[in-house]
Formats: C-alpha cells, structure tokens, sequence
C-alpha cells in the first residue's frame, strides 16, 4: 500500500496486507538493531497526526522476557547447588525476580502499544511502585476494616468445598462454598486499583486517551501482581519453582489485565479530558463490575475446580474485551486526526 493509504488505514482484526491483531506477536521474531531499540526506548511524545491507526508492532517484550528469564534461571540453579533452601540469602532474589517476570513483561507490551507515547518512563515506574503500594494499603485498610464486623461467619465461613470433580458448576456448589469470602476480596481488590488508577489518570487529565489508560492499569495491576505473587512464593519455598511457574501462568489474565480494563475504560469514558466523576460514569462503572465479576469467577474455580479449563475460558474472555479496547484505543487516533 501507499504511505497515505497506510496512514488513512484503520485497525481491523485481521488484513491480508497488515496481519491485524497478529502483529502484537508476529514482529517478536524478527531481528532489530539498536537503532531501534534506541528510537524505542527514548521516543518523544506523538501528535496524532505523526501516527496511523494500525495494529502496534511490539517486540522488546519479548526480549525483556527472555532477559529476566535467564537472570532468575542463574539464581535458581544456584539457589539449588546451596542446599540451605529456606535459610538461602538467594531466596529473596529469586522471589522477587520470579514474580517480576511476567507482569513487567506485560507492562512492557502495554507500554510499547501506547502508539501517543504519552508517559515518560517516570510516569510509568510511579504507577507502577506508588500506584501498586497505594492499591495494597486500601485493600489492606478495607479488609482491616472488614475483619473487625460483628458477623464472623459471614466473611470466614466454615464450610468450603475443595476439588470439585465436576466440570460443571451449580448454584448450589456455590452457595455451599460460601461466595461471600470470594466477592469480598474481588470487591475490595478491585476498588483499590481502580481507586489508585483514577488518582494515576487524573495526574495526566489534560489529555487522557484510552492507549495511556490501557498502559497506566496495566501499570497498576502489575505492581500489585508482583508483590502478591512474591507474598505466596515466598510462603511456601519448598514449592518455589512450581509456585513461579504457577503464578506466571496465570498472570497474563489477572491483575494486569484486570487494570489495564479498568483504566482504559475510564480512558474512554473521559474523551480525552479527565474529570473528577470520571470513575462514577456509566462505562467505568461498567468495567468495573465486569472485572469484578471476572475476579471474583477466577478465584473461585481456582479454589474449587480441579481443572484449569474454565480459568483459561475466562482468560479469552478477558484478552477478547481488552483487544476491543485496544482496537477501540487505535481507533481514538484517527477519531483525534478528524478532529484536528
């Protein structure tokens, strides 16, 4: 195609000429030189019309994936060589790195699909360290607050039902595990980070558009699912290799995700100007209750199915509606241009 046809062009789901949402994955495999890298890293903040709005082609994902991979690697067949396991001074390293591996991989993969490059590499890290921190303490404060509520037995209830057999699920299986202990820590998770990506969004309100929003979520989330997953590996290190393995799985479809909808729904619901009731409008309020509600499925197969075949279910759902997003975000570019 011609430049201009290139530029004129809008993000379709798959193009014999552009791969689609295919690129998000195609261009890893491809060789680039530090030139690149270099543009990459220390690019300048774009106007639209510098920008077309085509699928992003990402690759230094991959390479930050492969790079802590093989950090973490080292450590561990050292860690394994020591035999003082629990007692290792390796032990914490290994932890973090292990739990830092995915969602920074992710947030890298955000952070190079934000076409407006719009947040410095500041912008980034302070939602990432201080936006995770605050989500922590106002989760921390709301189950403090809960643990202290006259009903005991309705937010630690006795009767849970583990490994269940069945594929499918009930009502009654889950009235019998009891939802309420689930909904809450979906509940109270969930507004914590969304809380901490509205105050995030609302440092950059002047012009919010639903790319920085994806990037600033994901940031969140990340942060957060890095110092949970550091929290549950670190309890158990004689599982420490399965324990990584296990949350890097499933890391891709949970905290990260989970915020990257949330703030670019929020993003979206500004139109590119952010307000103070931004999170109360109807599209934010919407996203929220839906990751809630993913959330809240989530935790509740983990605990009691003996598969993980509804938990990568609810992973395409949760990567389906955020690729919407996503498209909907390239979209926004040339809804920007018209305007201009």
């Amino acid at each position: 195609m011609e430049r201009q046809e290139i530029d004129n062009y809008k993000a379709n789901w798959f193009d014999k000429n552009h791969i689609g949402f295919v690129n998000l994955i195609l261009y890893t495999l491809c060789p680039h030189s530090n030139k690149e890298r270099n543009e990459l890293v220390l690019s300048r903040p774009k106007q639209a019309d510098e920008m077309n709005s085509l699928w992003p082609r990402p690759w230094l994902y991959l390479r930050t994936f492969l790079i802590m991979m093989a950090g973490m690697m080292i450590l561990y067949v050292c860690w394994r060589l020591e035999h003082r396991y629990e007692s290792s001074a390796l032990l914490p390293g290994i932890t973090v790195l292990g739990s830092l591996i995915v969602p920074i991989t992710l947030l890298i993969f955000f952070w190079e699909l934000n076409k407006w490059r719009s947040l410095t590499l500041l912008d980034v890290l302070r939602s990432l360290l201080l936006g995770s921190c605050i989500a922590i303490a106002i989760t921390f404060l709301l189950q403090y607050f809960l643990d202290y509520l006259p009903d005991e037995n309705l937010f630690n209830p006795d009767k849970k039902l583990f490994n269940n057999e069945s594929y499918s699920i009930t009502l009654r299986q889950m009235l019998d595990y009891g939802l309420t202990p689930v909904a809450i820590t979906a509940l109270t998770e969930e507004f914590a980070k969304a809380v901490t990506i509205y105050i995030m969004l609302f440092l950059h309100r002047k012009e919010c558009r639903i790319l920085q929003g994806v990037l600033t979520g994901a940031a969140v989330g990340a942060g957060f699912a890095v110092f949970e997953s550091a929290g549950y590996i670190f309890s158990d290190p004689g599982n420490l290799l399965s324990g990584i393995i296990i949350r890097s799985l499933t890391a891709p479809a949970c905290h990260v995700a989970w915020g990257a909808l949330i703030g670019g729904a929020m993003a979206m619901a500004t139109k590119g100007k952010f307000r103070l009731l931004t999170m109360l409008k109807p599209l934010s309020v919407i996203a929220f209750a839906f990751v809630c509600l993913l959330h809240f499925c989530w935790n509740y197969l983990i605990d009691t199915s003996i598969t993980i075949n509804r938990n990568v279910e609810l992973s395409v759902v949760t990567w389906f509606f955020l690729l919407l997003l996503i498209r909907q975000g390239l979209h926004e570019i040339e809804s920007v241009k018209a305007q201009s």
